[in-house]
């Protein structure tokens, strides 16, 4: 699939497959006037009509008219598009409303991307959505990253989530300039100001929001122990216009990256556990609520 943004600054998805002979038509990010087949050259339009297809001219029966690309059902939520091939798939928004309503205070849609990255991991997509969502792991896997006071457990509150999300929160510490919304922010309010939210769009949506960072994580699985990462860094406009741009994107992709590599490092060795004949399930942690709820949501869907 492709997404492309239209004239009138709006955004259609299309099946990203050209009408003639299947072959893909895009790859990656950026932009172009014309959308080109790199196979026979069949040229179409930002909203997907069929412009051109050289040498067609010979073919008795053959025209331009009412040939376009496939239109792909598609919700738009909190500054993400979401896509479906499906039309019996119940609208999105009804069932993640409870989560839009603590995260739709951050205004995510105003945050300006400034980094995106594609990797493969060597891991179960479960296990890596699973991970995102532990609250309990931080103060060991991440101690020299994000937890170096050793205060994530004390600063972790849980929360009930909803059949299709789960979320929980952080308090940043007061004498941490990271984490707090910028004075031109006047929309969060109180304690808000200071909170980190990690929430999870189940089955492969994950994000750690911030007040003055978006960094989230799309899932997506390339067999039982690889899965395809695209992971994004956003930053509010406020905080952007009033920073050194390129050592700020620099400060937060060092940290991002280190973090990565410490769960890369221990999916790595839950991997291994899980693939032994002495794999068993422990008692869940209160810190691992999350996972309970995800669990839940993971049953329903494959019993029906």
């Amino acid at each position: 699939m492709v997404a492309i943004r239209q004239a009138d600054e709006s955004v259609k998805v299309f099946a990203n497959v050209c009408l003639h002979r299947c072959a893909k038509l895009l790859e990656g990010t950026g932009n172009a006037r014309r959308i080109v087949c790199p196979y026979h050259a069949w040229t179409y339009k930002a909203d997907g009509q069929l412009a051109g297809a050289p040498h067609m001219e010979g073919s008795p029966g053959f025209g331009l008219d009412g040939q376009r690309l496939a239109e792909v059902r598609t919700t738009f939520w909190e500054g993400f598009i979401y896509v479906t091939l499906s039309e019996q798939t119940a609208p999105l928004e009804p069932q993640i409303e409870g989560l839009s309503e603590v995260i739709g205070r951050y205004r995510l849609a105003d945050y300006e991307p400034v980094m995106l990255e594609n990797e493969i991991w060597e891991t179960n997509w479960k296990c890596l959505v699973e991970n995102f969502m532990d609250a309990y792991h931080v103060f060991k896997v991440h101690r020299k990253t994000f937890d170096p006071v050793n205060e994530s457990v004390q600063r972790t509150t849980m929360h009930e989530g909803g059949d299709r999300w789960a979320y929980h929160t952080v308090d940043a510490p007061s004498d941490d300039a990271r984490a707090l919304a910028h004075p031109e922010n006047t929309w969060l309010q109180g304690d808000w100001r200071r909170t980190v939210t990690l929430a999870a769009v189940f089955p492969t949506h994950t994000m750690q929001i911030q007040p003055d960072m978006l960094w989230y994580l799309s899932i997506q699985p390339r067999g039982t122990d690889r899965v395809a990462v695209r992971w994004a860094v956003s930053i509010p406009r406020e905080i952007l216009a009033d920073s050194d741009r390129g050592a700020l994107v620099k400060q937060w992709s060092e940290l991002l990256r280190a973090v990565n590599e410490e769960d890369k490092e221990i999916l790595g060795r839950v991997g291994e556990g899980m693939r032994s004949t002495s794999a068993c399930q422990g008692r869940l942690a209160y810190l691992e609520r999350n996972l309970w709820e995800f669990g839940q949501y993971y049953c329903r869907r494959m019993t029906g």
